[in-house]
């Protein structure tokens, strides 16, 4: 299970730090005080009246240490010195307990264990890049995260649910405990700055407008895929910055008649999705420039056998579909591959 950063307001972090200081002083100055006190009270007494000031002073303080420590190797005591000896460790005992016991806590504590778990997420946080923000693991959020991670993509998840979000820490997720649509913070803690894209897939389409408009304003080049409830959500989504629009009701009636014009079809498209042998990916040739001026034919997935090149996708959009072995290749075209799971997207395609 993966740690959850939980997103707390800065008064509410300053009130723990707060309590934590007033605690540790708490512990010190009663450890100090009773030693303190101790050791005039021993000076008082008289126990070391015929030695210098200075020599008397540290008697003292050991007498104190030895009896606080439980050591009590005091020597010869008269009665006075004795019963103030037992008031020491009456009271010097049970504030060395208190302030161990507070220190202990301190140091191996829920709230230092949780700060200090909160600080490794946050690092961890903002060394991410090139991954993937979902906001909502509801239904359709958890099934894309997990599509998403058999590609081997990172992927960040905000859920303001604590039990969604519990579920996504179980599968394995970096998660975001908080409300995505507060403000651009919960954005900005999974690094959508850095981000290769984001899916929106909370309930409602308001949410997902919203968090669109933001994800894109914090981020131009970001792919952004969001889930909408109703056909008319689709043009509000575009227009706050999602590439993309998945309506279920649409997807359904679609999958619909397929199952009857093309049963076959289906099949193969859920075994893919369901079986996690081969998948799907797109490869932008920007990020390969040795294919420049290189036909199809030259791909060493086209030469090996390893992968099918289904379409390549030119920089206006337009799609060649089972493209000719002699294509040449741009750095402004994608290709549309289906390849084994454990494809490796950094490898050199020349």
């Amino acid at each position: 299970m993966m740690p959850r950063y939980i997103i707390e307001p800065e008064r509410v972090i300053q009130d723990q730090h707060r309590r934590l200081k007033r605690q540790l002083a708490v512990a010190g100055s009663t450890l100090f005080g009773v030693t303190i006190i101790s050791t005039i009270g021993f000076q008082l007494t008289g126990k070391y009246a015929n030695e210098p000031t200075f020599d008397a002073v540290i008697n003292c303080l050991w007498d104190t240490l030895n009896l606080v420590s439980t050591v009590g190797n005091l020597g010869e005591l008269t009665t006075g010195q004795k019963i103030w000896g037992m008031a020491v460790i009456t009271i010097g005992l049970g504030a060395v307990l208190y302030g161990f016991s507070i220190m202990q806590s301190l140091i191996h504590g829920n709230d230092m264990h949780k700060q200090r778990e909160q600080k490794k997420m946050k690092s961890t946080l903002d060394t991410m890049k090139n991954h993937i923000v979902i906001c909502g693991y509801g239904r359709v959020g958890r099934r894309a995260a997990n599509v998403i991670a058999k590609s081997g993509i990172n992927i960040i998840v905000i859920e303001k649910n604590a039990n969604a979000a519990e579920e996504a820490s179980s599968d394995g997720f970096l998660v975001i405990e908080a409300d995505a649509t507060d403000s651009d913070t919960p954005l900005k803690h999974a690094g959508i700055e850095k981000a290769a894209g984001m899916v929106a897939s909370m309930p409602d389409d308001a949410s997902n407008v919203y968090v669109c408009m933001v994800a894109r304003e914090l981020n131009a080049s970001a792919k952004i895929i969001a889930l909408g409830e109703r056909e008319p959500s689709r043009l509000w989504l575009h227009r706050a910055g999602a590439n993309d629009i998945v309506v279920p009701g649409e997807s359904a009636a679609n999958q619909l008649a397929s199952l009857l014009t093309a049963p076959h079809l289906h099949e193969f498209f859920t075994q893919i999705a369901c079986q996690g042998e081969h998948t799907i990916i797109e490869i932008p040739l920007s990020d390969h420039p040795e294919v420049e001026g290189h036909m199809l034919t030259d791909l060493t997935i086209h030469q090996q056998h390893t992968g099918v090149v289904i379409s390549i996708r030119e920089q206006n959009g337009k799609h060649h579909f089972n493209p000719p072995s002699d294509r040449l290749l741009h750095k402004s075209d994608s290709l549309l591959l289906l390849v084994p799971t454990d494809f490796d997207r950094s490898m050199k395609l020349i």
